[in-house]
């Protein structure tokens, strides 16, 4: 009977995780640059070994892993000159007081001394460090183009050019918020040159698909809610078998 239950319990465990996952994609469907989330369950293959060795349960061989899906968002066109979407690999670089980051989301402006800074006033790297156009309050009529190469001109000027880059490893990125991604050491980064292109006055959604995320929300609810009242069950007649050995 207690057995029954922690094999309930495997069940709920997971599809718990799922739910609260896919509640999260669901509320970033407009977040700019968005990558969604998924969970990885697997049952180790010593799990009984574990149990019986090492005093653990059933659920003692149950491994969870989330994951963020790099699958590219749809772009939008904005006419906005500051709006940059990458079509293919790649993320921005952008500074922040907690260090670099890494991200999709494309939403940049442009600051009175020159840096182009996103929402958050975290400024674009170039591949020559801080992006900056020189005596902007001067010119006063500032014409930014930028190739798809990632080159960046005022007017006919070459500024500088955007960095992309990518990693050998994305599985050592750590998302750090809705957009933001962090790179361990290990990650392997690497400026990229071709691979992609840079499209000047667009934003790339998120890659969340509405419908798909809706059905696996179903799905995973109702995995759980069966779950829960098998165990429910079990549990009432545990507790009725043990009313009857004290008669």
């Amino acid at each position: 009977m207690i057995k029954g239950i922690y094999t309930s319990a495997v069940g709920m465990m997971p599809n718990k995780l799922k739910i609260d996952v896919i509640a999260n994609n669901l509320a970033n469907i407009a977040t700019t640059g968005f990558r969604k989330d998924n969970i990885f369950v697997r049952i180790l293959d010593n799990a009984v070994l574990d149990i019986n060795k090492n005093g653990g349960n059933e659920l003692s061989g149950l491994l969870i892993t989330e994951y963020t899906s790099f699958d590219q968002g749809n772009l939008k066109q904005t006419g906005n000159p500051l709006d940059l979407a990458i079509n293919g690999k790649g993320f921005f670089a952008v500074q922040t007081p907690e260090g670099l980051r890494y991200t999709r989301n494309g939403n940049f402006t442009l600051t009175s001394d020159g840096k182009i800074v996103n929402s958050n006033g975290h400024i674009l790297l170039g591949s020559d460090g801080e992006i900056r156009l020189p005596d902007i309050s001067k010119t006063g009529n500032v014409e930014i183009r930028i190739a798809k190469d990632g080159e960046i001109y005022n007017g006919d000027k070459l500024i500088g050019r955007v960095k992309v880059v990518w990693f050998d490893d994305l599985t050592r990125l750590k998302k750090v918020s809705s957009v933001y991604f962090v790179a361990d050491e290990n990650a392997g980064e690497i400026e990229l040159t071709d691979g992609f292109e840079i499209y000047q006055g667009f934003l790339e959604e998120s890659n969340v698909n509405a419908v798909e995320e809706l059905v696996r929300m179903i799905e995973a609810n109702r995995i759980y809610e069966s779950c829960y009242k098998a165990v429910q069950h079990q549990d009432e007649t545990l507790s009725k078998a043990n009313e009857v050995g004290k008669l």
